[in-house]
């Protein structure tokens, strides 16, 4: 039995040693370190911290050989080995959460000017565009052109522009931008207007960055992957679509709906006046149309959501590009859910199904669909009723597709 033996911390404490002494070595001859390569020096001199005259020798036998080697091309490795001294290799996420750490910390210390400045610098969006100019400038619509009435507007809104206002606690400039939010693409009586898809897209985007923005400067105290649990919590579908039921604006979506889309909002306004409108955790776990593919699946319509979202870039723009304006109407609507689920962050359908040990639950690979508008499927087989069985979900990524397919088990297991 060996006695004083020391751990592999010390023999690593000496390996470092002797490579700092020989690459000091190489540094006084001006030769590179990666003659070093193939060398091996006895145990004394690492103990000993000096190089032995047969180490030394050894070296001027190598230099000698060296002189012969060709000369080191510019900017390129001389061997195989040789590419790897002083590389790093780092992953592309990593690279890509760098450069949203750099345009984050820019937004935090400079406003959103600076952050602009940086994706200009980058090169992700052209600096020629003049991108600034864009958040405040007015934009065109049916009424500024005179191409349609205030009077037309509102008959098209079926007179109901004051009680939306009302619960909205915002009152429109331009009564044609709040038209456009709220017509879906089946309603044919508006011929002013656009339907809502352009300001759903914009309202999105606007809705991510307040509230992100929010809970970045309120929620200090939790996690970065609680800050990431508690904004999929605030921003989803499913969400947005009950602040639409609990505040009556479904009633004023001008559209001509076809029967199952009808029953489809009917049957869910039905579920929310139950809870009392209460946002529950299970809430959540509701399926939305980008979910699955399969009707009879759906529990939450998309167009649901899609109203706040549009009516959210309505006020944006009628506005003139006031994001403080926008999240005072905007956390008059949302601050109980906002705090409440701070307080204890609702758990992602994923692990609450992982968490189901007697489900047995096992994710597959995951594939691409071949459709005009491609998506990602992933599969989920688990245990129900004694038998074993697989759902798809459905996401334009795999995360996402993965919280889907958590999703329709999580349904299929409740039942």
């Amino acid at each position: 039995m060996r006695v004083n033996a020391e751990s592999y911390v010390t023999a690593e404490l000496f390996t470092d040693m002797m490579l700092k002494i020989a690459n000091g070595e190489c540094n006084e001859c001006a030769i590179r370190p990666t003659f070093l390569i193939g060398v091996q020096f006895p145990v004394e001199d690492a103990l000993s911290g000096n190089l032995s005259p047969e180490s030394r020798s050894l070296l001027q036998e190598k230099l000698k050989d060296s002189d012969l080697a060709e000369e080191e091309p510019f900017g390129k490795a001389q061997n195989a080995m040789q590419r790897y001294v002083g590389a790093q290799a780092v992953s592309d996420k990593s690279v890509a959460d760098c450069v949203e750490a750099l345009i984050g910390t820019y937004l935090l210390s400079g406003g959103i000017t600076d952050a602009v400045s940086i994706l200009e610098w980058f090169k992700i969006i052209p600096s020629e565009d003049k991108f600034l100019s864009f958040l405040t400038k007015k934009v065109n619509t049916v009424i500024s052109e005179g191409k349609a009435t205030v009077q037309e507007v509102d008959w098209l809104l079926n007179s109901c522009r004051s009680d939306i206002e009302t619960i909205l606690g915002y009152k429109f400039k331009d009564p044609s931008l709040l038209l456009e939010a709220l017509s879906h693409a089946s309603y044919i009586r508006n011929r002013y207007t656009r339907s809502y898809e352009r300001l759903e897209f914009l309202g999105d985007a606007i809705l991510d960055f307040l509230i992100t923005a929010y809970i970045y400067e309120n929620c200090g105290d939790l996690s970065p992957g609680d800050l990431t649990d508690l904004r999929s919590a605030l921003v989803n579908n499913v969400t947005f679509a009950s602040y639409v039921v609990r505040l009556g604006l479904h009633k004023y979506f001008c559209s001509q709906f076809n029967g199952v889309l009808e029953n489809a909002i009917k049957t869910f306004v039905e579920h929310q006046e139950q809870l009392d409108h209460v946002l529950l955790e299970d809430v959540l776990y509701l399926i939305e149309e980008e979910d699955c593919n399969i009707a009879q699946y759906i529990d939450v319509p998309k167009a649901l959501s899609d109203i706040f979202e549009s009516l959210t870039g309505a006020m944006f723009l009628d506005s003139g590009g006031d994001l403080k304006l926008v999240w005072k109407v905007i956390y008059r609507i949302m601050h109980k859910e906002i705090h409440d689920f701070s307080m204890k962050v609702p758990k992602q359908p994923v692990r609450v199904l992982m968490e189901m040990i007697h489900a047995c639950p096992s994710f597959g690979k995951s594939r691409a669909t071949e459709s005009a508008v491609p998506k990602i499927l992933v599969p989920v087989t688990f245990t129900h009723a004694g038998q074993r069985q697989t759902v798809y979900g459905a996401g334009s990524n795999k995360t996402q597709a993965k919280r889907a397919a958590a999703k329709l088990a999580l349904k299929i297991l409740a039942t």
